[in-house]
């Protein structure tokens, strides 16, 4: 499970009217991992048997202002690799940026300007072994990080708008580059909280999967085209859905994707269901539930199962589950 921390730890210098800082924040993850034989592999592990798992992340974030008002930085994650390597430790999540009046530009290990607008999953309070985000019918990345994972997005927001671009280079020059554009618009309706999403990506690939597990295969000119929609009833509860529209050289279809969560003091939960329904596969689908109770002190405790059906009858055993606690510092 990955979050955004606030920093507990900053350096500060200043000088002039422009101060730079460096800012530390910590995430830890401790519990047991598990699923059945025909489960979803994840990174770093070459087994679903029940096992112990732990993670460690740090991560540092540089901001600084020039005398114009220039706001730039830079972040990166350094993480304990996942598995059974231990105590080897490697740079991930990379990005920097510079900010002004004329919008935000970044550049690295970044969301692209589809993922950025659509929002497919909502009242997710995670697991320790991301259940509920790693089944077959979830589709999370869009079609970001199918060459070299180092995007550029510059974005751009007026007022409760925001809109989006980004590109994704090909560095082997065999393929052509990859493009997004994205809007979304939050406000509040009666009451209600409401946020909206829609985007289109295009990239081209020799073949690749989408979603989660790379399920639904795709190739050739690849586009995307989506909208998304949820809503927060403030009264704990909240729902969303996505749908894209996949068109490809190899085959076309589309994703459903629908969410929803309820928190009550200190206990949150969460689940979504998935479903990909290509022209030349059988439906790809899966559900996964995730369930977390605050503590207090940057303590909780996690729970997470997610189902997976691949189609073609392979729907044996895939199922995966974690329950463990997770660490903020």
């Amino acid at each position: 499970m990955k979050q955004i921390l606030l920093a507990t730890t900053a350096l500060v210098m200043t000088a002039g009217v422009a101060a730079a800082e460096i800012s530390f924040s910590g995430y830890a993850e401790m519990g047991v991992v598990g699923g059945g034989d025909n489960a979803p592999l994840p990174a770093g592990r070459d087994t679903n048997e029940t096992q112990f798992h732990n993670d460690f992340n740090l991560i540092v974030t540089m901001t600084s202002e020039t005398d114009t008002g220039l706001a730039f930085g830079a972040s990166v994650e350094i993480s304990k690799d996942e598995g059974d390597s231990n105590g080897n430790f490697s740079a991930d999540n990379e990005a920097a940026f510079i900010s002004g009046a004329f919008g935000t530009l970044t550049m690295g290990e970044i969301d692209g300007a589809m993922d950025w607008a659509m929002t497919e999953n909502v009242g997710n309070p995670g697991s320790i072994g991301d259940d509920e985000t790693t089944h077959a019918g979830y589709f999370g990345a869009y079609g970001d990080g199918k060459y070299d994972n180092q995007i550029a997005r510059y974005e751009y927001s007026f007022g409760d708008f925001g809109v989006a671009i980004s590109a994704e280079l090909d560095d082997t020059d065999t393929n052509g580059d990859g493009y997004a554009i994205g809007a979304k618009y939050k406000g509040d309706f009666g009451g209600f909280g409401m946020g909206f999403g829609l985007a289109y990506q295009t990239f081209e690939t020799l073949g690749t999967g989408l979603g989660s597990q790379g399920a639904a295969v795709v190739a050739g000119d690849v586009e995307l085209l989506g909208a998304s929609v949820n809503a927060d009833f403030n009264n704990g509860f909240v729902a969303g859905l996505a749908y894209t529209d996949i068109t490809s050289d190899l085959q076309d279809g589309n994703h459903l994707g629908v969410s929803a969560g309820f928190t009550t003091g200190a206990f949150q939960i969460g689940a979504n269901y998935g479903v990909f329904d290509m022209d030349n596969q059988d439906k790809i689908k899966g559900y996964g539930i995730a369930a977390a109770y605050d503590l207090g002190g940057g303590l909780k405790l996690h729970g997470g199962y997610g189902e997976s059906d691949f189609g073609n009858g392979n729907d044996n055993d895939t199922e995966t589950y974690s329950v463990g606690l997770s660490m903020s510092f």
